[in-house]
């Protein structure tokens, strides 16, 4: 029998090297620095494709955060560093678990987080792994349920509600889970039965090394453009895999309004551009574009990298076909243009007409605009603009929202309005 597989902790204060920095750094790097006798043992023991917790550590943030895997086992650094292992991001936690809520749980007694709180690498129970990411709700990419989870699920007082996402008002998108099969993402798919497809790279690498899967495991692909297919792993090598369809090629509509989102959060910090993003998609956006104004002028390349990748997660995590896209960033005057020609265009502003009473009097057109203001929120002439343009200023409330929360309050109140309208109620 093989080593059992083991699974760690690595601590890092955010400020020198946080998950995002993870993430925009193409998701890997070599984790150096750890100069503590236990914690090299410790990282001398990892082996490839064992997992980590990515865990922020400091005064303002002790919690976990995401999870990356071993890519390259321990190596002596060139210089006379004092070594290092390679690791790759997996995926962030569904919802970051804070230390004081660990120490709180007592199937976590006793941890050596805990025991010995300057260790910066840890080694982690399976039971304690499985126990913190229950409490997390897992992390992107675990392809699991977490037990927890099931449970709620599982309660009586639940069992009448029917539950639909937006877009389910297709036949074909109300059985797109197939069953919990894995989906991934794949630019081309075979048009018919028994056509195969290559799969390399990044998805290669998750079904593979992640999710251990194997010949004959069955999987689905997506294009982002509403083809889906279900198959099977018939081949895998070093460099990727071949699956063979199983059906031919289904491609699925767009059934709702497509709103199209502009939104200043390129000044946003500490992931909430990356929230933001997330959200817009598993709300089924057509697509965000950054917009750039006087109190937000610029968005970084790095960011729009890393926010590319976010989409594609999302969009496997919550099961939607179409991928939302992600547009070059955009002034004021870029956007005037479009608003002036949609029918459909609201813009957030403080003390305007209740987005409510708005509604009322909007019609149902089969596509729109969602515009939202930077931090500190448009100049006065700014707002002239867009609302002489053709925008009807909307208010989201007596408080002022942050630029993720008035995006996410619009965006959602719009796409259940739509939904409304379209879908018949069960």
């Amino acid at each position: 029998m093989g080593k059992e597989r083991q699974y760690w902790l690595l601590k890092t204060e955010p400020g020198e090297w946080s998950w995002e920095d993870q993430a925009a750094n193409g998701g890997v790097t070599n984790w150096d620095g750890v100069k503590n006798k236990q914690a090299q043992k410790n990282m001398k023991a990892m082996r490839l494709n064992e997992l980590c917790f990515f865990y922020h550590s400091g005064a303002r943030s002790r919690r976990v955060v995401g999870v990356v895997s071993v890519i390259r086992e321990w190596y002596e650094e060139s210089g006379g560093g004092a070594g290092a292992v390679d690791v790759k991001e997996v995926g962030m936690m569904r919802r970051a678990v804070d230390l004081k809520e660990m120490k709180r749980d007592q199937e976590l007694k006793g941890w050596a987080l805990f025991r010995q709180p300057r260790l910066s690498v840890v080694n982690v129970e399976k039971k304690v792994w499985d126990r913190v990411c229950d409490l997390g709700g897992g992390f992107d990419g675990d392809a699991a349920v977490r037990p927890r989870f099931v449970q709620f699920l599982n309660r009586p007082s639940l069992k009448p509600l029917s539950l639909r996402a937006f877009s389910s008002s297709s036949s074909d998108y109300a059985n797109q889970s197939r069953g919990g099969i894995p989906r991934f993402f794949s630019q081309v798919l075979p048009s018919s039965k028994g056509g195969i497809v290559r799969v390399e790279g990044d998805e290669f690498w998750h079904m593979t090394k992640v999710l251990r899967l194997s010949t004959n495991d069955r999987v689905e692909l997506f294009n982002g453009k509403g083809g889906l297919i279900e198959g099977c792993i018939q081949r895998i090598d070093r460099t990727g895999l071949d699956v063979v369809a199983l059906e031919d090629l289904k491609l699925v509509l767009p059934q709702h309004t497509q709103w199209n989102v502009f939104a200043a959060f390129g000044t946003l910090k500490g992931g909430r551009a990356d929230w933001l993003v997330e959200k817009c998609t598993e709300l089924g956006a057509q697509s965000v574009t950054p917009l750039l104004t006087e109190h937000s002028p610029s968005i970084s390349e790095n960011r729009v990298d890393r926010l590319e990748r976010v989409i594609l997660a999302a969009t496997k995590q919550c099961q939607r076909l179409h991928e939302m896209v992600l547009n070059p960033p955009m002034k004021i005057d870029g956007l005037l243009p479009l608003v002036s020609q949609s029918k459909l265009a609201f813009v957030a502003i403080a003390e305007a007409t209740p987005l409510v009473t708005a509604l009322s009097s909007s019609r149902n057109e089969s596509s729109g605009l969602i515009i939202v203001g930077p931090e500190g929120d448009f100049t006065e002439k700014e707002v002239n603009k867009i609302v002489e343009a053709g925008a009807t200023a909307v208010g989201l409330g007596p408080h002022r929202l942050r630029v993720e929360t008035a995006t996410i309050a619009l965006l959602a109140t719009l796409m259940l309005c739509s939904d409304s309208q379209q879908m018949p109620i069960p």
